[in-house]
């Protein structure tokens, strides 16, 4: 079985790669899926086959043997997400079988890249209609993505010299995206990579192929023009027509672009630029072109979702109070209580308290209301132990009767003992209550 295999590889190991099936073709040369055998398993890659027989004179071979050499070294510096790694490069036999690389007439040139595990941008845009706004953030996230990789690889900052990287062929069939969403640009158009962009070669995938393509040059504007080709394919899954005027139209007349919602004037006139079939009117960013982009197919979406929901919306609903948590931690009852227990208490001792004053006020004026005799002169209590004199009638403590003494008025009731022990138990419970700790 594997005799029906071809090989191909360079002059001091012909048979290094095997080749698997054809997976694409471009203008220039052709994509093979191969594998190489190191330490007894076989790893899978990709060589690019640029045949003299089938494209090149030997004369036309010669000339463009030595930039391929130059550009696949220089590839070799880029190193960044995005852009497929480069192995090797050579030139050697043409495809042949197993051991029989004399037999083979015509030389070829190689490149061999990484292999990435995924699918080109044609299956992976007809797998996704764009129904839903989950596909078309997909297919955003992939324009980002190429955006950044190709003003990165303008910029000079790909390559240790500061040297300009073209990619030359940009189109869906260039582009692997792997399972994880990840763009990466594949199958540079080597033979086009040359110090100044020139070629009198013309090669090119219809649809993507800037104007001035078709006079074999080749400049960062005019991966750009492919770019923005490579956006109207994805956003509306349309093949690009082949004139940039066409093109421009067809974009604009994408369904974001038009309608109430739509941009204003000079953000139309400013993302139709990249159309343009002059190199120089083209913007210069990638990067910035997908952010107008992006804020334009927000806007749009944004504006027709608040329609739906104004539709939706009953009437609106005023905003309740927030609950106050009670601020007592503990039961009620018990606080309540002993509240009313101290006020009564309070209003018991200054009732009795202005009961006894106003009872000493009129014991202080005699049985008949007359003033007492030597009142003036009696010594006040305490001063020399004397004291002071009683009201007639009245019993003292200790001469035989039993209980509190009675004060025996005019004109009152008597003092009923029974007052006098509640207001005494009344006056000490206040004292209890407001005795300070320590006391």
């Amino acid at each position: 079985m594997s005799s029906s295999h071809l090989y191909v590889g360079p002059d001091q190991s012909t048979d290094r790669y095997r080749l698997l099936r054809s997976i694409g073709r471009g203008g220039e040369a052709v994509l093979y899926l191969a594998e190489l055998k190191l330490a007894g398993t076989a790893e899978p890659v990709v060589v690019k086959v640029l045949d003299s027989r089938r494209t090149l004179t030997p004369d036309a071979l010669g000339r463009i043997s030595a930039k391929w050499s130059e550009q696949a070294e220089l590839l070799r510096f880029v190193n960044r997400l995005g852009v497929v790694g480069v192995r090797e490069h050579f030139e050697g036999p043409v495809a042949h079988r197993a051991g029989q690389s004399g037999a083979a007439g015509g030389r070829a040139l190689y490149l061999v890249m990484n292999h990435v595990d995924g699918v080109d941008l044609h299956d992976w845009r007809a797998d996704r209609p764009m129904n839903s706004p989950a596909e078309r953030r997909e297919a955003m996230r992939c324009l980002e993505q190429l955006a950044e990789v190709l003003d990165h690889l303008h910029s000079g900052s790909a390559t240790p010299s500061g040297r300009v990287v073209v990619h030359g062929d940009l189109s869906p069939g260039n582009i692997m995206v792997d399972t994880d969403g990840q763009a990466t640009l594949v199958d540079f158009g080597l033979s086009k990579l040359t110090a100044d962009h020139h070629t009198a070669e013309v090669w090119f995938t219809p649809g993507y192929a800037a104007p001035e393509v078709f006079e074999g040059r080749r400049t960062p504007a005019t991966d750009r023009y492919a770019f923005g080709a490579i956006a109207y394919f994805l956003l509306s899954g349309d093949t690009p027509p082949p004139q940039a005027e066409e093109l421009r139209t067809a974009f604009l007349a994408l369904p974001f672009l038009t309608g109430p919602a739509a941009p204003d004037t000079v953000q139309r006139e400013k993302m139709a630029a990249l159309f343009s079939a002059d190199p120089l009117h083209r913007p210069a960013s990638l990067t910035g072109w997908v952010r107008l982009l992006r804020r334009a197919a927000g806007t749009t979406a944004a504006a027709a979702s608040g329609a739906q929901r104004t539709q939706r919306t009953a009437e609106p609903v005023p905003p309740q109070e927030p609950e106050i948590p009670p601020l007592a931690s503990g039961p009620k009852t018990p606080r309540r209580r002993r509240s009313r227990i101290v006020v009564g208490i309070l209003l018991a001792t200054i009732l009795a308290n202005s009961t006894w004053y106003a009872v000493e006020r009129l014991t202080g004026s005699g049985t008949d209301g007359g003033e007492r005799p030597g009142n003036s002169a009696a010594p006040s209590a305490g001063t020399d132990g004397a004291r002071p004199p009683q009201p007639s009638g009245a019993r003292e403590e200790g001469d035989g009767g039993s209980g509190p003494a009675e004060l025996k008025l005019t004109g009152l009731p008597p003092l009923d003992g029974r007052f006098d022990v509640q207001r005494r138990a009344g006056h000490d419970r206040y004292e209890d209550i407001h005795r300070r700790p320590g006391q």
